[in-house]
């Protein structure tokens, strides 16, 4: 059994391009000979949440929910409504304890990628709207 091709290149100078093609040009033509074409995939390497994205869920979302929303005629601080909506909509991992059990927990949103935290943002701004009547401006 032949082992999957597999390679991985991040693009940070013209170095690395060099590489690409190189690759691509030595396994290309043995792979389409063989029917199996390569495929290319490019994309933006992910990065944790940034510093623009946690002031504008602070500073704007949470700051309006938690002076907007209303739930059973109580009002919720900023860490309150956090709290419910990363248990809500967060990431969840799994976790082996080392008695074997296995348990999942919510990741914390410093550790979301940029895309993992932009969903999230889109998913909390949608309920408040939509459960609470919070309008953003």
């Amino acid at each position: 059994m032949t082992a999957a091709l597999y390679r991985e290149f991040t693009l940070k100078n013209g170095g690395v391009w060099n590489a690409v093609v190189a690759f691509i040009k030595a396994n290309a033509p043995v792979f389409a000979d063989k029917g199996e074409p390569l495929r290319l995939i490019v994309t933006a390497e992910e990065r944790q949440r940034n510093a623009q994205q946690n002031r504008f869920y602070w500073g704007a979302v949470l700051k309006q929910i938690a002076e907007s929303a209303w739930v059973d005629g109580k009002q919720y601080d900023k860490d309150t409504w956090h709290e419910f909506f990363a248990r809500k909509y967060g990431v969840l991992d799994e976790l082996t304890l080392p008695d074997g059990e296995i348990i999942t927990r919510r990741k914390s949103t410093t550790q979301m990628s940029v895309g993992e935290f932009s969903e999230y943002l889109n998913q909390v701004q949608a309920y408040a709207g939509e459960t609470l009547g919070v309008t953003f401006e």
